[in-house]
């Protein structure tokens, strides 16, 4: 049961971080008066490439997490 409870609590520590650093994003990106700060208009990019570079990354970021995570075992099976 207490496994069940430290997910959850990561879980609302991670939705709150997650939506901190998007509102302090957003307000960075944006004048006083709400204008974007970006000079010209950005084309939005959906091919391929951009796909394919998404998934990639998020495979490269659920690698490291299951390393970290096995990592985290081999610390906890020393002690």
């Amino acid at each position: 049961m207490a496994s069940l409870s430290r997910k959850i609590l990561w879980a609302v520590v991670g939705t709150a971080a997650s939506k901190a650093v998007r509102k302090r994003t957003r307000k960075a990106m944006h004048t006083e008066y709400g204008a974007p700060r970006l000079p010209y208009p950005v084309r939005r990019r959906s091919g391929l490439g951009t796909a394919i570079l998404l998934a990639a990354g998020t495979g490269a970021l659920m690698a490291l997490a299951d390393v970290l995570n096995e990592q985290g075992k081999d610390a906890a099976r020393a002690r």
